[in-house]
Formats: C-alpha cells, structure tokens, sequence
C-alpha cells in the first residue's frame, strides 16, 4: 500500500544495537588506552631528555677537566718561551729576531706578536701575519685587559680563527705595552685524551640512544668544535641562532621544534661555562637534536593493536549479537503473531512460552488480556444497552439543567455587581479619608488627590495589573492619613520647622500605617503608607530602607508626592516649580531618592506629545 511504513523485524534492530554498543564501548575504550599511552610515551621521552641533559653536562665537565690537566704543562712551556722573547725584546727595543728559533724544538707551538692596535705584525705561521683581531670586539677587550695587568696571562682553549682548530693561547705583554707576544698550541689527539675531547666527548651517547640525532658543542660565536666532512667547523644556522644566544645570555637551557634530515626534531640549547675560562669564551652551549621516531613508532604499533581489537570485538559481537537477538526476540515475535490475529478478530489465540523469565510474564498477562478483553465486550454490549435506557432520561433532564445554569449565571454576574459596588463604597470611604488629611493642612489641598492621579499614570505605563492597580489607588490616596495625628500647628507652620517638629513630622507614615492595621483589606496599601518617603540611597524615613528593599509601589507614590510637592504652594516654598522645573528635579535625584525605572516612566508621560499642558 502507498505511503505505508517498511516493516523491520525486532530482532535486526536489537542486533545492531548490541552491535553498535560493543563496537562503542570497544571503541572508547581503546580510545583512553591510546591517549593514555600516548602521554606515557611523552613523558618517558621528557624524562629521557632530562637525563640526556644531565649526561651530558656530565660528560662535558669530565672531558674540559680532563683538558685543564692536559693543558698545564703547555702552560709552563708558553710561559718559558714567552719570557724568553720578552727578555730579547727588552734589551733591544726591537722585533728584528728570529721567532721560529723560539719554539724550534716544539713542533705544536706557534708564536705570534701583537701591536697595540691588535694587528699580527710577526708570527712563526705566515697564514695569521696581518690578522687583525680588532673585529672580534670581545677578543679586542681581553687584549686590553692583558695589556692593563702587564703579566703573563692564559685562556682556556678556543679555536683559532683561520683553521678552526682546538688551541691554547698564552700571552705575555711588553714591558712598554707596545707589543703583546704570544703562543699558540694546538691540542692534538692524545690517547688518554679518546672520548673526553670537547669535539667527540658525545659520540658514545648517539651510539647508546637511537633518539639521539646530534650532540655539538658550540663557542660563544656559535662555530662548533666539531667539523664536517670537509674539514670545517660546523656553524650554528640562522634558523637556531637565536634560541643559541638565549640561552648563551641567560645561562637556562632553551628548548625548541624544528626540522633536522626532512624529519621533525625537537632542539635543547644548554649553556655551559668553560672551567676557569677568561675573556671571550668563557660560556659555550651544547646543541641536542631528539627525534622521535621511536615515540611514534610505539604509537602507530600499539594503535595498530587497538584496531584490530576493536574490529575483533565487532566482529565477535556481530555473531554474538546475532544468536542473542535470535534468542531475545523469539518470544516477542510469537506475541507479535498473536497480537496479529487478534487484530484480525481471532480472541481465541493463546500465548504458549514455557521459558522461565519476564516473556514467560508478559504471555500471561496477554492471554489474561484476551480473557479480559471478551468480557468487556460482553460488558460493552450491555452497557450499551443501558446507555440507551440513560440517554433517553438526559435528555428530559436537559431543559432543567438548561434553566438551573442560566440562573447560576444571573446570580454570578449580581455577586460581580454587588464587588463592584463594595469596591466603589470602600473607595469612596476612603477619599472621604484622604479629604480629611487635606482639610486638616491647608496647603495641601486636593493633594492626595492628584498624587493617586500621577500614581496611576505611572503604573499605567509601566503595564501594572488590575490588582496592583487597585492597592495603588488606595494606598496612594491614604498615603499621607497618618498626617491625622500631627498637630494641625506643625502642618500649617509658616516657616521653617524646628527638629522635634519634622521628627514629628516624619513620624506620619507609622502612624498612618497603625491607623489601617486592622483594615485586613488594605494590607498592601499599608506598606506603600508606611515606606513612601523612604529613599534609594538609604537615607528616608522611618526606617531608612533602599534600593529592592523598599515595595515597589511604595517607589510610584514617592515619585507622584514629589512631583506634586514641587509642584504646589508649601509652607516651605510659596513659589511653586513649573512642570519642567519639577521634571529636571525629578532627573537630578534619580537613583539617589527615587527609583530610575519609575522616574523614566513618568518622565515619559509627560513629554509625550498629547500630554503636553496637561499639569
């Protein structure tokens, strides 16, 4: 039939249910498992890098300890050969001797003479002859410094300018500071000295750590100790070079990311002061390059794992799921049968499931269904019949039940009337009230009035209900009855009024609100009687409420008295403001004595365009 719904038997959506949920929960599972290893992996690797870290500042000490011993001897022969050319110096004034003759029996020593301007002008190896170290500014300042003490003076090794190898300088200044002589030794592989040298001290780290791409350490100007396949001493690159000087500066080891042989590397830069270095080179850092190969490779493996657990699971899932829908849906498809043939009038069929469980249950409570169900059609049919016989006595009873209602109806609307009419006889009573307030003062006369005029046109706006509108007429009429029991002296006083008599004064709205305490009717009028003078900002009266604590209708009637206050002749003021004199008063005190919300309502009102000159 068009339109009609395809039929999906129970037991395929129960097995993909099953399906999907072993399938999930695998899923989620393996999920947390993947990202739980993950972090684990990361953190080994940090903490691989830390003791990497720590190795090789160990390692580095060793090997620059190592190379202090190495270096002292070399120290006693430069200073041996330095006095030497000195002492010639000094009895001649002049450079014109034979400098090789002075390291004639050291093949590894060079000897070199500087000029005041820090220019080679003689030197046993012609290469350096001219060079002229007042580029190297912070070399250029350890010559200076050499030349102030006037004394023999060492640095720890360095590399040489032009060959870049590993080389220990030895200096002695002329007696007249024109001249600087020094050596040059250039530490050559030793055995003692096989894997504790500052330029292969981290090769059997590399061997041990598979993550470990590169170890090379650099001097203050960024050249390696090491050198390449060429025979030149590595560079630090422009990429790196600032992370180098960060950490050249501040002495803290700075970490990086970046790229090394097209794969990504994470970068350490760990400074490290040479021991008992002088001048330019006293720190150098130590580049690290990690990958993390076996990290990734750890991970793509064991999410391999996952995989194929997880796609175990579903699968076994999918034959378990499928033998338990069987299972499951069974007996819910034989009541589906019997839910069919009853459908098609059968009433006679019963459930037969002799399984112990819930379905076993529900097959009985089915067939008591059916059982249930033949009785009330027999129950159906007499009732039927008896509906008949009672149909037949409604409607003789409809044309009494007609007459009742529409005299229920006349004697509703006469009780709305006669409310009416007692709301109006309370209102009125209460105006007689209110006129009486205004006959006792005589500059207030038809006060109370216009204050419950202006208290409606402000609820008005603001969309109060009738019931709110109700308590604000009459609250706002009586607001000033507690004026009854002020002397009659106090309120047409002309002048102005000592302190005990504005207490007194300020002592109406209690006594307003005492007066109507037994008028249950007028409950929320009382409080608009009683906090009507009380102020925003906390400073009115009698109880010095503010801001939500004071009733909000009590804030309306506050508004409309000042308007009219300011509006009208007083003891106090025989010149009454003007209707724009009273708005801009109304304006400077919003939020300090009055509420804005109520304020910007009536303000509203009256600059509206078919309000104008109506006050």
């Amino acid at each position: 039939m068009a339109g009609e719904r395809r039929f999906i038997p129970f037991r395929y959506k129960l097995w993909v249910m099953l399906f999907v949920i072993v399938c999930l929960t695998a899923s989620i599972l393996g999920f947390f498992q993947y990202l739980n290893l993950r972090m684990n992996l990361e953190n080994n690797f940090e903490q691989n890098r830390r003791l990497i870290h720590d190795r090789v500042l160990n390692m580095l000490s060793t090997a620059d300890y190592v190379n202090i011993l190495y270096e002292k001897p070399i120290e006693t022969d430069a200073r041996e050969i330095l006095d030497k050319v000195k002492t010639d110096y000094e009895a001649t004034k002049k450079l014109d001797m034979d400098l090789s003759s002075y390291v004639m029996d050291k093949s590894n020593f060079r000897l070199y003479v500087i000029d005041s301007n820090n220019v080679v002008v003689a030197t046993t190896d012609e290469t350096d002859l001219g060079l002229d170290f007042s580029t190297w500014t912070d070399f250029a300042a350890h010559l200076d410094e050499i030349r102030a003490g006037g004394t023999f003076s060492t640095s720890r090794v360095s590399l040489s300018i032009n060959e870049g190898n590993l080389t220990k300088y030895c200096y002695l200044p002329s007696s007249d500071g024109k001249y600087i002589f020094e050596t040059g030794t250039v530490i050559e592989n030793k055995d003692y000295l096989v894997n504790v040298e500052l330029d292969n001290f981290e090769n059997k780290i590399i061997e041990e750590n598979s993550f470990v791409d590169s170890i090379i350490l650099y001097d203050y100007q960024g050249v390696a100790y090491k050198k390449d396949k060429d025979g030149n001493n590595i560079q630090i690159s422009d990429t790196n070079r600032t992370y180098f000087e960060q950490a050249l500066h501040s002495m803290e080891s700075i970490k990086n990311t970046g790229v090394y042989n097209n794969k990504e590397a994470y970068y350490d830069y760990i400074p490290y002061e040479i021991m008992g270095a002088s001048g330019a080179n006293e720190r150098n850092v130590v580049e690290i390059i990690y990958n993390d190969q076996e990290v990734k490779t750890s991970l793509h493996k064991n999410l391999g794992i996952i995989i194929v657990g997880v796609l175990a699971a579903a699968v076994i899932s999918a034959w378990i799921g499928s033998y338990m829908a069987r299972r499951i849906t069974k007996p819910v498809e034989e009541i589906t049968e019997g839910v069919k043939r009853v459908a098609d009038g059968n009433l006679t069929y019963e459930f037969n499931y002799q399984n112990n469980d819930e379905f076993y249950i529900l097959g009985n409570q089915f067939n008591t269904m059916l059982a249930e169900i033949r009785k009330l059609l027999e129950e159906r049919y007499q009732f039927e019949k008896n509906l008949q016989n009672k149909n037949k006595e409604i409607y003789e009873q409809k044309e009494e039940i007609t007459a009742l209602y529409e005299e229920t109806t006349a004697l509703n609307e006469e009780l709305e009337k006669i409310l009416k009419q007692n709301l109006s006889s309370y209102f009125e009573t209460v105006r007689a009230l209110a006129n009486a307030i205004d006959e006792k003062d005589s500059y207030t006369g038809g006060h109370c009035e216009r204050v419950m005029a202006y208290s409606t046109i402000i609820a008005t706006e603001l969309g109060l209900s009738q019931q709110e509108l109700d308590d604000l007429r009459f609250g706002s009429i009586l607001h000033d009855i507690g004026k009854i029991g002020i002397s009659e002296y106090i309120l047409n006083k002309d002048g102005k009024l000592t302190p005990e008599e504005y207490d007194e004064i300020k002592k109406h709205p209690e006594k307003g609100n005492y007066i109507l305490k037994d008028l249950n009717f007028l409950h929320n009028c009382r409080r608009i009687i009683n906090e009507h003078h009380e102020r925003i900002d906390g400073k009115g009266y009698p109880k010095g409420l503010s801001g939500d604590d004071i009733y909000y209708l009590a804030k309306i009637v506050c508004v409309a008295d000042a308007f009219d206050a300011m509006t009208s002749s007083r003891p106090y003021r025989k010149n009454a403001l003007s209707k724009e004199e009273a708005m801009k008063e109304l304006l400077k005190n919003k939020g300090v004595q009055f509420d804005e919300t109520v304020v910007d309502a009536f303000i509203r009102y009256l600059k509206s365009e078919g309000n104008k000159g109506s006050f």
